[in-house]
């Protein structure tokens, strides 16, 4: 289930993923000089809408770009900005990898 790739899972959550795509991006500040860069995350969204087991799957080379990937998951996340899993998923957990790649993310 890759967000950003806009392989969305099931018909019932699109909307959901729409949504984590649209809270991520608003917190993610391309650092001066990165616009090439790219860095993919994952991370778990609970029945509840918090958010566990965050890390870098790719780094991009930069520690700053990679710092910000994480930040913007992390402050997305903390201001509860996903909200509960939608009703018509069934799992527990859902899955997330989000790339990272400001050329796309406008």
């Amino acid at each position: 289930r890759n967000v950003t790739g806009v392989q969305t899972c099931a018909l019932p959550i699109s909307g959901y993923l729409n949504n984590v795509v649209r809270q991520i991006t608003l917190n993610f500040e391309v650092p001066r000089g990165a616009a090439t860069l790219s860095a993919d995350v994952s991370f778990l969204i609970h029945r509840d809408g918090t958010v566990t087991a965050l890390r870098l799957l790719s780094r991009s080379g930069s520690y700053v770009f990679d710092q910000s990937c994480l930040g913007a998951v992390e402050a997305a996340a903390r201001a509860g900005k996903f909200g509960p899993l939608p009703q018509g998923f069934t799992d527990d957990v859902l899955p997330v990898i989000f790339s990272f790649d400001p050329k796309r993310m406008r």
